[in-house]
């Protein structure tokens, strides 16, 4: 989703792109070059950072900021994140969540906006809820849809903007120690590959479920029985107590949770690979001989725990199928990586597979969906003879889509230097290499014990390199040890 497009202006994101220029050079810079570098007139990029040098300024008084020069005690994400609260769609949304106003007129009173100001800055914001089914209602100002959804949205939002859980509402005191209890039976290494920005998302999610809860939001039911890797029994009494609702509700509030927090997209990439295994075999009993996509080979080791992907594509088909949305939309996946005939096969398998688990519960409506929407994502099952070595290093946060995605955005031909990466032997887990055909990339890999992935399109060279190094940094990953100046092939 491009929500951090949706709550910024044209000028806004000028601005975090000189910083970024700025800090990628020192904070000592030419400021024709960043013009040449974004197609702005020199005269426009000054402007720019006359403005930016005034936002910074209101966070930090002793900024200084020339044509050349800056010395600021800001830093990139302080200020990513006060451009994002302070600008009128995050704000509006985060009004939702409250349930402060009872009308949007009352939120545009407060806000000194008139009401086209407010529909004109929130349509690209409505765009992005559309995908998801979801509505903004305007008395009073709150979200309608599908409630897990609607959380999925905040919690997408709040990751972007870098937004603290102590920034969001207070949880009635009340309800306190049902939050304490979920974080505590899902803080569990035995569970997950546990890492401060997983612990930081997971309380997120938590907090924004609990919070919804004591506002009188319930889930729907979810379509199919899942596997759990928890025992909800003692978290469903304490849900029962805090909201006065029956032993059946408690369990049926509990199951989308734990559904989220284990078994979704976002975060079965972060659970440990035993995990994996036992989710999976609950889920078999129902048809022992299931396989997740017979005549696919990259997917046989499905349910080991040891190929991440092919978990993550069942995750991905689930959800699908649970709540028939694309998790992922991001529309320029679907304009970079058109479906082939053999993805749209491989994604077909899946589902047909899938309804096999679900029988008479997935309807051939269902399977055209799944298609539509997975055959983009089991491109990377097919290798062509395009060059992608690309070795990324993140802190496990257990957001797949937050990693994947990313990274779908912009892969372009680099060649990876192997011989300038050191590898923490701590943090193993925190590495994934991402490679086409290079057999030095595939076997660095394999003798640092490094999880591989495959991914293969065809694009010409540089294009969306600074979009994929942007978006990269955005979400505190990482490219080394990279010669922007080893082209893959000469242009002519």
């Amino acid at each position: 989703m491009k929500i951090d497009f949706a709550m910024l202006t044209a000028r806004e994101i000028l601005k975090i792109r000189l910083l970024t220029f700025m800090n990628d050079h020192g904070r000592h810079f030419n400021l024709t070059d960043f013009a040449e570098s974004t197609s702005v007139s020199y005269s426009r990029a000054y402007h720019v950072l006359l403005s930016l040098r005034a936002d910074l300024k209101v966070l930090d008084a002793q900024t200084t900021l020339t044509k050349d020069d800056l010395q600021t005690a800001v830093t990139m994400d302080g200020y990513r994140h006060w451009l994002y609260t302070t600008s009128l769609p995050y704000q509006m949304m985060m009004a939702t969540l409250t349930q402060k106003y009872p009308t949007i007129a009352a939120f545009c009173e407060d806000h000194q906006i008139s009401s086209s100001t407010f529909n004109r800055r929130i349509r690209p914001m409505k765009q992005q809820l559309a995908q998801y089914d979801l509505q903004f209602a305007a008395n009073p100002l709150r979200l309608t849809g599908n409630e897990a959804l609607i959380e999925l949205l905040y919690f997408m939002l709040f990751s972007t903007t870098i937004t603290a859980v102590g920034e969001l509402p207070a949880i009635p005191v009340a309800l306190q120690p049902l939050r304490r209890a979920l974080i505590e039976t899902y803080t569990n290494d035995e569970l997950y590959q546990e890492s401060t920005s997983l612990a930081q998302r997971r309380e997120l999610l938590i907090t924004v479920a609990v919070l919804r809860w004591s506002q009188g939001h319930r889930y729907k039911s979810l379509r199919f029985a899942i596997g759990h890797l928890v025992d909800l029994r003692q978290l469903a009494g304490m849900l029962q107590a805090s909201l006065g609702v029956t032993p059946q509700v408690a369990l049926r509030q509990l199951a989308p949770l734990d559904y989220l927090l284990t078994s979704s997209p976002y975060f079965v990439r972060a659970l440990q690979p035993h995990a994996m295994v036992r989710l999976y075999l609950a889920l078999k009993q129902h048809v022992g001989s299931y396989e997740l996509a017979p005549g696919v080979p990259a997917l046989s080791d499905y349910a080991t725990g040891r190929n991440w992907f092919a978990n993550w594509l069942f995750a991905l088909c689930q959800f699908m199928l649970l709540f028939r949305v694309d998790p992922l939309l991001r529309p320029e996946i679907t304009a970079l990586y058109q479906p082939t005939d053999e993805s749209k096969a491989a994604a077909l398998a899946i589902a047909k597979s899938m309804q096999r688990l679900y029988p008479q519960q997935v309807i051939p409506a269902d399977l055209r969906l799944v298609q539509r929407y997975l055959s983009k994502y089991t491109n990377g099952l097919t290798l062509t003879a395009a060059k992608v070595e690309i070795l990324v290093t993140y802190d496990m946060i257990g957001v797949t889509t937050d990693i994947f995605n990313r990274l779908l955005s912009g892969i372009v031909h680099l060649s990876l230097l192997t011989d300038q990466t050191v590898i923490e032997p701590d943090r193993r887990d925190n590495y994934l290499v991402i490679y086409g055909v290079d057999p030095l990339a595939a076997g660095f890999a394999e003798q640092h014990q490094l999880e591989s992935f495959h991914w293969v399109k065809e694009i010409a060279y540089g294009e969306n390199l600074d979009r994929l190094i942007g978006v990269l940094r955005h979400h505190d990953l990482s490219l080394f040890a990279l010669d922007f100046n080893n082209r893959s092939h000469q242009p002519d």
